[in-house]
């Protein structure tokens, strides 16, 4: 039987989680989708049954009869699946995957990418790494587009079925040019540089802004850069100066000797980096992955800061050993 368009496993996740969500918008979230794209999805999925599943003249969203049929199918339908799956792939931890896709914050991804590969690369015959803005690697985690990665946001701290695996925990840093005469140690507008801003279209950008809203800062734009490469460059070339993280001074470590890193002694913040899987579907190989990028983080950052920047290598907070934060559900 051929299947019709519109009814397939993304849609009914979608449409199981606008049902445990309560409403689209709530749903969208939970999926870092947009509401049009839910709602469309749904809407699909209606015209590929040829009933309605959502009586929308109430609030709040009501199951139609069908719809409440279908939800109840739709569960056992998403496990037999996800059984499956992990039935498949029981044999990967001997033979390795066909192939992982593997997404990863861009500053991860340069300077601890390469080694984690050599040092997984039986894991999967074959690797696909991508890096990036980690905002779009978490619409790909959820919409399957990608297998694993390695995310520094918070949004889907909230959300179910996902495994996680802490990585890193560090300090936003201050940043100037080597020769500028009188660094600060706490956030506040320096008139004699401009603070150069990451974009807002990536989560560090973000985090950062929020931090800077919530000292109810005045710190004009200036510039802004997608890249910690861009970025680290023009303070080291004296255009300003700026925050960052010891990650990102890490791929960039060429730049040290023409930066002045120094510790926010006030309004201090950090960000975490958290490797996530669909809960279920790789085995043991999330949290193999994970132990070997603390390990190799731990080195690096070992290499890279030494003793000139000891403090910085402290600040940090890799775990030692293999920790999984719960799901909001409180499962392991």
């Amino acid at each position: 039987m051929e299947l019709p368009h519109g009814f397939d496993l993304r849609s009914l996740r979608v449409f199981q989680i606008v049902v445990e969500a309560g409403g689209m918008s709530a749903a969208a979230r939970r999926l870092s989708l947009t509401q049009s794209t839910v709602s469309q999805t749904i809407s699909n999925l209606e015209a590929a049954l040829e009933t309605r599943l959502f009586d929308r003249d109430t609030r709040p969203l009501a199951m139609t009869s069908a719809g409440e049929e279908l939800y109840e199918a739709t569960r056992q339908i998403l496990q037999k699946a996800a059984e499956a799956l992990e039935t498949t792939r029981s044999g990967h931890d001997q033979a390795g995957l066909s192939s992982l896709t593997f997404a990863m914050v861009e500053s991860f991804a340069n300077s601890i990418g390469p080694l984690l590969l050599h040092d997984c690369m039986h894991l999967a015959r074959r690797w696909r790494i991508w890096s990036g803005i980690s905002p779009d690697h978490q619409h790909s985690l959820m919409t399957h587009g990608v297998d694993i990665a390695v995310i520094a946001g918070d949004e889907l701290d909230t959300v179910e079925g996902l495994e996680r695996h802490l990585l890193l925990s560090e300090p936003f840093v201050l940043v100037f040019p080597a020769d500028f005469p009188n660094p600060v140690d706490h956030l506040q507008p320096i008139e004699e540089l401009p603070f150069l801003r990451y974009s807002l279209r990536s989560a560090i950008g973000r985090h950062i802004e929020r931090q800077i809203n919530r000292l109810r800062l005045d710190l004009p734009a200036f510039a802004e850069f997608d890249t910690a490469t861009g970025h680290l460059a023009a303070v080291a070339n004296g255009m300003g100066w700026s925050l960052t993280t010891p990650l990102c001074l890490l791929q960039e470590s060429h730049q040290l000797p023409h930066l002045q890193v120094i510790r926010l002694a006030r309004g201090g913040f950090s960000r975490r980096l958290t490797l996530m899987a669909r809960k279920g579907e790789l085995g043991q190989i999330p949290e193999r992955l994970a132990v070997a990028a603390r390990r190799r983080l731990h080195e690096r950052f070992g290499v890279a800061f030494g003793q000139d920047y000891a403090w910085l290598l402290e600040s940090c907070r890799i775990p030692s050993e293999a920790v999984k934060t719960q799901d909001p559900a409180g499962q392991t």
